[in-house]
């Protein structure tokens, strides 16, 4: 009879514990603290600031900006399954074909390049303009188990790197 009754008790007070677990975890604690109400309101601020100049930097332009597309350093990757192998095509174009690196752990495939421009101008014995850029992408990706990545072929041309994986017999 005592067990029953505990059993009962409990059943009938697991969900009044659970709704006010669940209440305590919605509130914040820091509601009330003058301190974390400045940065709540700063953070509000910075998101205003941010939509505004989205909504205006714009204005009169066709297009709408979508900066993790538009300003991504994630090179286009497309992985097609031909049947009795996989085809990996990435895009890395103005990368130097000496500085991409394949690196295969497990079925885990990555992709590093690297790019580097110089440009001077000399007048005389004196450098009047001088510019660089170095530029880095790296992509990776989880192969599909039947890849067998240990046998895989490269090839970079006209700015793109197809690599061959065979699938496992």
């Amino acid at each position: 009879m005592k067990n029953r009754l505990l059993k009962s008790i409990l059943l009938a007070t697991i969900p009044m514990v659970a709704i006010h677990a669940d209440n305590n975890l919605t509130k914040n604690p820091l509601a009330n603290d003058p301190i974390f109400q400045h940065f709540q309101k700063l953070q509000q601020d910075m998101n205003k600031m941010f939509e505004d100049f989205s909504k205006n930097a714009f204005k009169g332009i066709d297009i709408e900006p979508n900066f993790e597309k538009d300003f991504s350093f994630k090179p286009d990757t497309d992985l097609k399954d031909n049947g009795d192998s996989y085809e990996l095509k990435m895009n890395l174009a103005g990368m130097d074909d000496k500085s991409i690196k394949i690196d295969v752990q497990g079925n885990y495939l990555s992709v590093t390049a690297k790019s580097e421009e110089s440009k001077e101008k000399k007048e005389g014995g004196r450098i009047i303009h001088q510019e660089r850029h170095v530029g880095m992408v790296q992509r990776g990706m989880t192969l599909p188990k039947d890849a067998d990545v240990e046998h895989y072929k490269s090839d970079y041309k006209n700015g793109v790197l197809t690599i061959t994986i065979p699938k496992k017999k």
